[in-house]
């Protein structure tokens, strides 16, 4: 009898062990998660190596950008800050779409109205969510919206189009510490 109830004991923990793994791997996942980012903002905040990161989720871009006035800070190698940017009010940043390797927007064409894009600058994480997506002509010359308080653009060419650029606009949602 004291056998039975022993082996009822250990299947029942075994059973809750089994429903419980997917609970702490997800747990698991998030802890590492974080402590990512909080590396990231330490290596931002510490101006080790770059300025800023910036993640696109539903693309699965990260990429660390420069300051406008670091010699990086150059669209035929990174994702270009535009020089009238206003870090984290104003920010405006153009990459190259295509297959080359530094077509680092080559997939913001798959991004949609309300879709999230996340910056992370000193020691805070913006997150901006798209309201607006433009195509306009390749003129030489850029028009932008005029209301650009709290705001993101993201300019690239158009995909499979190299006579029109995109230009997404997102508005800034919220802001958090790490």
């Amino acid at each position: 009898m004291f056998k039975k109830k022993k082996y009822k004991i250990i299947s029942l923990l075994a059973i809750l062990a089994i429903l419980l793994i997917p609970i702490f791997n997800s747990r698991i996942k998030e802890f590492n998660k974080e402590k990512e980012e909080k590396l990231l903002v330490q290596k931002i905040t510490n101006k080790e190596e770059y300025y800023a990161i910036l993640e696109i989720p539903k693309i699965n871009l990260k990429k660390e950008i420069y300051s406008t006035d670091d010699k990086r800070n150059d669209v035929e190698k990174n994702i270009l800050v535009h020089e009238n940017s206003i870090f984290p009010q104003n920010i405006i940043l153009a990459s190259h779409s295509g297959n080359r390797s530094n077509a680092y927007f080559k997939d913001l064409y798959k991004l949609k109205l309300k879709d999230y894009i996340i910056v992370y600058y000193q020691n805070k994480v913006y997150k901006y969510i798209i309201e607006e997506i433009e195509e306009q002509n390749k003129t030489g010359n850029l028009y932008l919206k005029e209301d650009l308080n709290e705001r993101i653009i993201l300019i690239t060419c158009t995909k499979n189009n190299n006579k029109t650029q995109m230009i997404y606009y997102g508005k800034l949602k919220s802001i958090s510490d790490i």
